[in-house]
């Protein structure tokens, strides 16, 4: 989470580090050192608060607030040291001054040092009650140690406090998310709306959040705001092209794809979905660049490695594409759609077909009655020889998918090796109506 910082005077929006969904926010304000203004500049901050502490002239009541605002001025420049010392010297000056004790918490944080930020958090809100943004920062901190009850409460005594501070509710809604309270969440992010529209971040985690309810007009409605209020927003241009390509809308995937990834080149998960959608359109030469690119990203992205798997796969390399497969399940044990291509590229291969048999199992146990997977485990059971079990596959699967085209005609082979011609030939034909390439495609995997 990246901190910014308060000082005396007006709270104005927020800065944030977006990284997946949006996370928990700290407000900040103008820097001051007791002139007409704010500085022009961190550089000009330092120097003025500097000159005014040196001056000598300042009331003893306002050079806690001079190094208060300093230590400000230091942290947004990022010398967070010099930031902590301009802090611990205004509280030693005035050891009542709550902001302070706020702002060297929230340097705390952004070292990564939770526990005294936590304190000092502590140390603002004891001092001043009524300390809205302070609750704020100490929930943050609490949210960062996924103490979430804690965090749940903070943010809620922020709003308590100061019922119109939208940072609240949207940090309080990313707790609801946490906890998959997902109506509760999406009333935060929209109350965070209403009193701030602008709020880019709220659009965004809300668009998450319908998302999460599959209700993907909604999120897409949500993410669509976002993009048009920040339209360098990678992350949420490829949470929009997600669902474009969901809705199989894969000019409009590209189009957002294209914009990411020319914004933020290094998005190992955007890299991913655009060599999906290549894939998905059949132009796997620019998805295996894709998707190689997003391996090397990300070496352990699960995903990638499926999706470049299958690309291979469908290049007929099933040597390259079980290795994929391979190392996808290792790292992602608990994936059925990691299993179910195994299975599959193993079956195709024909080499062992036992261990094509465990694979598929395991996908159907991860993830029962999915009809792509019964298809696969269909299409052994037919290489095994074992035709009751891959005819009761077969109807299965298509069951769940009356017009999967591979369970049409393998279930027409296997009919036919029963010695069942005429209720055989009418699925073959029906299968050949909706791809007539299917009996060459089959005859490739070894099945004629």
């Amino acid at each position: 989470m990246q901190s910014a910082l308060l000082a005396i005077g007006t709270v104005v929006a927020a800065s944030i580090l977006l990284a997946g969904p949006a996370p928990a926010q700290q407000p900040r304000s103008e820097v001051s050192c007791g002139s007409k203004g704010s500085a022009a500049s961190v550089e000009a901050a330092i120097a003025d608060c500097t000159a005014a502490i040196e001056s000598g002239k300042l009331p003893s009541q306002s050079l806690p607030l001079a190094y208060n605002n300093r230590g400000i001025a230091y942290a947004d420049k990022g010398d967070l040291d010099h930031a902590l010392s301009d802090y611990g010297t205004a509280i030693r000056l005035d050891p009542k001054l709550a902001i302070a004790y706020c702002n060297r918490g929230l340097v705390y944080a952004n070292k990564g040092d939770l526990d005294r930020a936590i304190a000092d958090f502590g140390d603002a809100v004891r001092l001043d009650p009524n300390f809205a943004l302070a609750f704020t920062a100490r929930g943050n901190a609490y949210f960062d140690k996924r103490d979430y009850e804690r965090s749940l409460a903070d943010y809620s005594e922020a709003i308590r406090v100061e019922s119109k501070l939208a940072i609240a509710y949207h940090n309080r809604g990313l707790v609801y998310r946490e906890r998959r309270e997902a109506d509760r969440a999406i009333a935060d992010y929209s109350e965070a709306i209403r009193l701030d529209p602008m709020y880019r971040d709220a659009f965004y985690n809300r668009g998450l959040a319908y998302r999460g309810k599959g209700d993907l007009e909604q999120a897409l409605a949500d993410y669509s705001e976002t993009i048009r209020l920040d339209p360098n927003f990678a992350v949420a241009l490829g949470s929009r092209a997600s669902i474009f390509d969901e809705k199989r809308d894969y000019v409009g995937a590209l189009a957002d794809l294209d914009r990411a990834l020319a914004i933020q080149p290094d998005h190992a998960a955007n890299r991913n979905l655009r060599g999906h959608v290549y894939y998905a359109t059949g132009d796997f030469d620019r998805a295996l660049a894709d998707l190689t690119e997003a391996v090397r990203l990300d070496p352990e992205s699960a995903a990638a490695l499926t999706n470049r798997g299958l690309v291979f796969e469908s290049k007929g390399d099933y040597a390259r594409a079980m290795l994929d497969f391979e190392e996808a399940s290792r790292l992602a044990p608990g994936d059925a759609l990691v299993w179910n291509s195994r299975c599959w590229a193993q079956a195709v291969v024909g080499q062992d077909l036992q261990q094509a048999l465990a694979d598929c199992n395991e996908s159907l146990r991860l993830a029962p009655d999915v009809a792509d997977t019964l298809d696969s485990r269909a299409f052994v059971y037919l290489k095994l020889g074992e035709l009751d079990k891959s005819f009761a596959d077969y109807n299965d699967a298509l069951r769940l998918n009356p017009k999967l085209i591979s369970s049409l005609y393998g279930r027409g082979i296997a009919k036919m090796r029963k010695g069942e011609s005429s209720s055989a030939n009418a699925d073959i034909a029906a299968a050949k109506a909706l791809r007539p390439t299917v009996a060459e495609e089959f005859a490739v995997y070894g099945i004629r």
